[in-house]
């Protein structure tokens, strides 16, 4: 497999030079290859969704660098970010769905710049909410929605695109058993179609589906396949 994406020498300092000063990310460096499945753990607050954020495109390190298939991400353009960021999926831990919009909108909202109808994206919607569990949600709104349900509708968006890549935050943690294990069986099946994996997790089933463990400590890279 080849390297698809990776960190070299990273740093990431949150207010600088202040008193507040905070260095979420020290000196890490790290490959993912196509097709693998890597995860990052550690306590809360050691780096790991600051490092998904940096693999995703959604910050710029302080310093290092960020490479996506051997491109420095932070040389280029917002625009060019944007047209990067097409080819990932993300699972935020807060699901980030818009109110205002039903389910199936939210599910495929981040296709609507790349022309594709209204009917096949209800359809898109329709079929992702199927293998989800929530066939009966397709007009609702998030605020109807339990916080797994929420959590469901964020990795069907996160499919949508057929993305290269999916990054996913915590994406069991509002999940009973039931449905954690349904979107293990989702993301299995993902991977198994040749999707990347990125996850940050405590969760130990997680942590089993990956080839390659991290662990986080204080910002700083610790230890592997822990």
């Amino acid at each position: 497999m080849s390297v698809l994406l990776e960190i070299r020498n990273v740093s990431k300092i949150h207010r600088p030079g202040t008193r507040a000063e905070v260095r979420a990310l020290d000196d890490v460096s790290l490959s993912v290859e196509s097709g693998s499945c890597v995860a990052f753990t550690g306590p809360s607050g050691s780096g790991k969704s600051t490092l998904l954020a940096l693999l995703g495109a959604l910050e710029r390190p302080s310093h290092g660098l960020v490479l996506f298939k051997d491109r420095d991400l932070h040389k280029d353009s917002d625009a060019e970010l944007t047209r990067i960021r097409r080819k990932l999926g993300f699972i935020f831990q807060d699901f980030a769905l818009i109110p205002s919009l039903a389910v199936w909108e939210n599910i495929t909202y981040p296709l609507i710049p790349r022309g594709m109808s209204a009917g096949k994206r209800l359809t898109l919607a329709q079929s992702l909410l199927d293998d989800l569990g929530l066939s009966d949600k397709t007009y609702e709104r998030p605020q109807q929605l339990s916080g797994g349900e929420q959590q469901r509708v964020a990795i069907a968006r996160a499919l949508a695109g057929r993305p290269e890549v999916i990054l996913a935050d915590e994406a069991t943690s509002n999940l009973d058993d039931a449905a954690a294990l349904e979107l293990m069986a989702v993301l299995k099946k993902t991977h198994a179609a040749g999707t990347t994996l990125i996850l940050s997790t405590h969760d130990p089933r997680m942590l089993a589906m990956a080839e390659t463990v991290y662990r986080l400590n204080a910002g700083r890279l610790v230890a592997t396949n822990c």
